[in-house]
């Protein structure tokens, strides 16, 4: 059976069952982050690769899961696919950058925060995961740049960066 044949003699084919059943482990991983879940969102996450190993949305749930589970490697494996799928994509850019610098190897994850940046300059978290990297690197005046430049592009959200920016100097004295 092709994925283009009716299932069950339906009008429903095969590729429209998969997309369905796709969309429904995504909902329920969804749910289990949202629980804060992470295990049980890993598991949803990890079956649905298995059916679409391609499926971007899939590969951002994954490295956000791994990555707050600590596992690094994982989410840097999951944003290259992702990368590999669609380059331009920010989302990855920022999940493997703070991934690299979590692995530190803090250059390489600067670059690929940078590159977020530059793909999406009007999304605050970016700038905020880039300089948040440079803090905990141990380097307080690049990460405080990078706030500047975060308000600068983002206006909006000058109250925010000017807490974190806060932050960034009382750790920056320890």
């Amino acid at each position: 059976m092709s994925s283009d044949e009716p299932v069950g003699g339906g009008s429903v084919t095969v590729g429209d069952a998969l997309a369905a059943e796709v969309d429904t482990i995504i909902q329920q991983a969804r749910a289990a982050i949202e629980e804060h879940a992470l295990g049980d969102a890993r598991e949803k996450i990890d079956q649905g690769l298995a059916l679409a190993p391609e499926n971007l949305t899939l590969l951002d749930l994954a490295g956000f899961v791994c990555f707050f589970l600590g596992d690094y490697l994982s989410t840097e494996a999951h944003c290259r696919r992702a990368l590999a799928l669609k380059p331009d994509h920010a989302y990855a850019c920022k999940g493997l950058g703070l991934a690299l610098a979590r692995l530190g190897r803090v250059d390489e994850g600067v670059q690929s925060l940078e590159r977020a940046i530059a793909l999406a300059p009007q999304w605050v978290d970016s700038y905020w995961d880039l300089a948040v990297a440079l803090m905990e690197a141990g380097r307080p005046d690049e990460a405080l740049q990078v706030v500047e430049r975060g308000e600068r592009a983002v206006p909006d959200e000058a109250k925010r960066f000017r807490g974190l920016a806060q932050t960034i100097r009382i750790r920056g004295r320890r």
